[in-house]
């Protein structure tokens, strides 16, 4: 086979050599890989080739030595060190270094792995010194590529060989008085390096170079230093970033660059992380104020007001100082306005919530008018921000500041824009967890709304996924009356994700029915009912009872379906349910019917119905030695499918012992409902079981899923 190297890198002719080839053009062929040749030759044919995209090819592939024969590893390994050290790492194309830099900690990977002490002896006198080396290439784009793989490089060696074998190259590069560059790549190896060396080496070996390079002549070095004083401070902790960085950190503040200084804006908030609470209030605000009130550059002050919201979210919220705030509040008003062209108030309203956080509830006062300000932004993606975050505004408040404040502003952007409303639909029910009781039967119309609406399926999916929480915020009437319908109709919605989601809540309706005792008994034959109550209550509590059994019933009729789809979904909510509800209520309503669809004339139903009574009925210890489940299991074990037989035989693999055990196949299947609709067979058993955060598996036709991992679907 030929391999045109245009499919592998992205571009085309034109854009890569400066000519346009033709299909049919001769000189096409002499462009192509062949990817017949064993890896190896492959790369000794190419490497040297005078074609620019062929030897990015092969570079590119030099990982793919690790999959030659095992008999073969080490010596193909051995050839390819020769080739990167003879060739490529003096190619003159600047891409070819990056690529070869970018392969060797996986080449390096590949050593160790196969080589023992002589493969680790490869890595650590030839592969480490050639990293290094590239650290100060004349391109930009190598020498940073080199320094992130010269991190990987040191987390794969012995840490006892860091000193001898890495550090001497870092205490060149500082000593090195004629070559800026090169003191500017020490202080990006400080950064890099320093989670790696660990606490005692980076205050023993990088501190004092750290302090040497502040003071460098070149504004290039210290502005490196500036900027990368974050990792230094995280590594080395309080005490010492307190004693030996602080005073460093404060007299970059105040270098006469702007650049230096807007790098010391940038690593404001680490070096407040890292220092004790009386620097950090006596000294850090200050500094903080010479870059927003005295320094000319508004870099300087648009970065140091970007990092504000963290900066104050560092402090105890009572070392908050009003100042401090007011700067927070004020840097958007359009009086003191001074960055036209900059996305401080995107940054004000991400931030906000952190900041309303640290200082608390009795100081929203001194917020709101920001607050209401960046609610009525006319910028969409401000709105989005707060829009996302007005729940843990909502809980920080509290249920009266919430309904004196913030329904008003519920109501406003769930009718927004879409990109602004699925933030709050999103949080429906954290939302109103904070709002009184009393308030929230209103929004139950808003929900119906979003659930009848064919064209927001991802909506539906979001109200789906928050089901069990949403059942949990009324009372058992309306429950009963206005939530059950709505999770029936979801039930049966036509895209599989927004069913597969709206099983994990039903488990939280069931409970509810069931926690009443008037109700029990006739749910679950076990009637200790003693109240006396008078003939109203107790007509009432019938009609409760009569509601929440035909809603039982309605459930449990999705077993019996016609459509293949509802069968599918009343297997994935027992994956669910039986985690959620009583056992015995589940033995007694539920697993009769998940048993009945094991024997499901459609292979996908049966699919399902294996995975979960191998994955997680057999697995709980009520069950364990059920006689009609094990034989149920053993039919499926013959099972004319090959895919039912494969689920069946979950429960004796290792993973299946586990509540949470996650062996899976999806099975394309075809859709009932039209192209929009995605069934999957995954089970949703693989994962988590609480109503909240429960998700099913969701993949689209045509991925097939490898057994035993769990998907966890992204988000809208």
């Amino acid at each position: 086979m030929h391999h045109h190297y245009t499919d592998y890198i992205g571009y085309s002719d034109s854009e890569a050599g400066g000519r346009n080839y033709d299909a049919n053009d001769n000189e096409n062929e002499e462009l192509e890989i062949d990817d017949n040749l064993p890896i190896i030759d492959k790369i000794q044919k190419y490497i040297k080739s005078d074609i620019v995209i062929q030897r990015l090819y092969v570079v590119r592939e030099f990982s793919e030595v690790l999959k030659v024969k095992q008999e073969d590893r080490f010596n193909s390994l051995d050839m390819l060190l020769r080739i990167i050290e003879e060739v490529v790492v003096t190619d003159h194309e600047a891409v070819i270094r990056q690529a070869l830099v970018e392969q060797i900690p996986l080449v390096s990977e590949g050593f160790l792995k196969e080589g023992g002490d002589a493969g680790y002896n490869k890595v650590l006198h030839s592969l480490i010194p050639i990293v290094a080396q590239l650290t100060t290439d004349r391109s930009p784009q190598v020498r940073m590529s080199a320094v992130e793989s010269l991190q990987e490089m040191a987390r794969l060696i012995k840490h006892s060989d860091l000193e001898p074998h890495l550090l001497p190259f870092v205490k060149s590069l500082v000593n090195d008085s004629t070559e800026e560059e090169h003191r500017v790549q020490a202080a990006n190896l400080f950064h890099n390096l320093a989670p790696v060396l660990g606490q005692q080496l980076t205050k023993q070996i990088f501190l004092p170079f750290v302090i040497k390079l502040s003071n460098d002549t070149s504004f290039r070095v210290r502005k490196a230093i500036a900027g990368n004083l974050g990792n230094i401070c995280q590594t080395i902790g309080v005490e010492a970033t307190t004693e030996h960085i602080l005073p460093t950190f404060i007299a970059l503040s105040k270098d006469d660059i702007w650049s230096v200084r807007k790098g010391c804006a940038e690593v404001l908030v680490s070096v407040s992380q890292n220092v004790t609470p009386i620097e950090r209030y006596s000294k850090l605000i200050q500094v903080f104020e010479s870059f927003v009130v005295q320094d000319p550059s508004r870099w300087v002050n648009n970065t140091a007001f970007q990092n504000l919201g963290p900066f104050i979210a560092t402090f105890d919220g009572s070392q908050v100082t009003p100042k401090l705030l007011k700067y927070f509040t004020e840097m958007i008003s359009p009086s003191s306005n001074r960055f036209p062209d900059s996305d401080l108030v995107t940054h004000c309203a991400f931030n906000f919530p952190a900041v309303l956080y640290t200082v608390g509830s009795s100081r929203w006062s001194e917020l709101s008018e920001t607050y209401f300000s960046l609610v009525n932004d006319t910028n969409w993606k401000v709105r989005r921000s707060l829009s996302h975050s007005l729940h843990e505004i909502a809980k920080i408040l509290g249920p009266a500041e919430t309904k004196s404040s913030l329904l008003n502003t519920f109501n406003l952007f769930l009718q927004d824009l879409d990109e602004v409303k699925v933030g709050v639909v999103r949080h429906f029910a954290q939302f109103l967890e904070s709002v009184e009781p009393s308030l929230r039967e209103n929004y139950i119309q808003i929900l119906n709304g979003f659930v009848s609406d064919p064209s927001k399926w991802r909506f539906r999916k979001l109200i789906s996924k928050q089901l069990g929480n949403i059942c949990d915020l009324f009372s058992l009437k309306t429950t009963l009356t206005n939530i059950a319908p709505l999770i029936i109709t979801l039930l049966n919605d036509s895209v599989s994700k927004v069913r597969n989601y709206a099983a994990s809540g039903v488990g939280t309706l069931i409970s509810k029915i069931n926690s009443t005792s008037s109700i029990n008994g006739n749910i679950n034959n076990n009637n200790n009912n003693n109240s006396d109550t008078n003939s109203s209550t107790a007509a009432a509590h019938e009609d409760l009872s009569a509601m929440g059994l035909d809603i039982l019933q309605k459930i449990k009729s999705f077993s019996s379906d016609a459509t293949y789809s509802s069968r599918q979904i009343f297997i994935k909510m027992c994956a669910y349910l039986v985690d959620q509800i009583d056992i015995q209520l589940f033995e007694t309503h539920f697993l009769p019917l998940l048993i009945q669809l094991a024997n499901d004339p459609v292979p996908n139903v049966r699919l399902v119905a294996a995975d979960v009574l191998a994955t997680k009925i057999v697995t709980k210890d009520a069950f364990a030695k059920n006689a009609e489940i094990t034989t149920t299991l053993a039919r499926l074990h013959n099972d004319t499918d090959t895919d039912v037989v494969y689920c069946s035989n979950s429960s004796i693999q290792p993973s299946s012992t586990t509540t949470t055990s996650n062996s899976s196949t999806d099975k394309t299947t075809t859709t009932e409902s039209g192209a929009v609709d995605t069934t999957s067979t995954s089970t949703s058993s693989s994962t988590s079981t609480s109503s909240s955060s429960s998700s099913s598996n969701t993949s689209e036709p045509q991925q097939q899923q490898p057994p035993a991992t769990v998907q966890v679907e992204s988000t809208i």
